[in-house]
């Protein structure tokens, strides 16, 4: 499944960027003879919904099984804080390196203008 997967990906050269964005997810056999494609937000989803029956179509022919079924799942992502000031982006970073903030204090550095 995984090769057929490949296999229409390097057939669609001609594909837009929509195409390519759908093209480059994950997929994964799912049960009762579905594909599962693993798609990150529901924008992807109408992306795929543009040729999902040429994919169906096409994995149908080259896997030989008429009873092939494409279904999509999408991706929970983590809703992460924003880090919109100069103090938040700094204590994020100092999170991921303790030092920073003792370099911001030896050098005296100020965020504030």
């Amino acid at each position: 499944m995984q090769k057929t997967w490949k296999k229409f990906e390097e057939q669609k050269t001609d594909a837009g960027d929509t195409e390519r964005l759908v093209l480059s997810k994950s997929v994964k056999k799912g049960d009762n003879h579905s594909i599962i494609i693993m798609l990150g937000s529901q924008l992807e989803v109408s992306f795929l919904e543009k040729f999902d029956t040429e994919l169906v179509q096409y994995f149908r022919s080259e896997l030989e099984n008429d009873h092939i079924v494409l279904r999509t799942e999408i991706a929970e992502i983590k809703d992460e804080k924003k880090l919109y000031t100069s103090t938040d982006i700094f204590d994020y970073m100092v999170k991921q390196n303790p030092d920073l903030k003792d370099l911001k204090d030896r050098l005296g550095l100020d965020f504030d203008y």
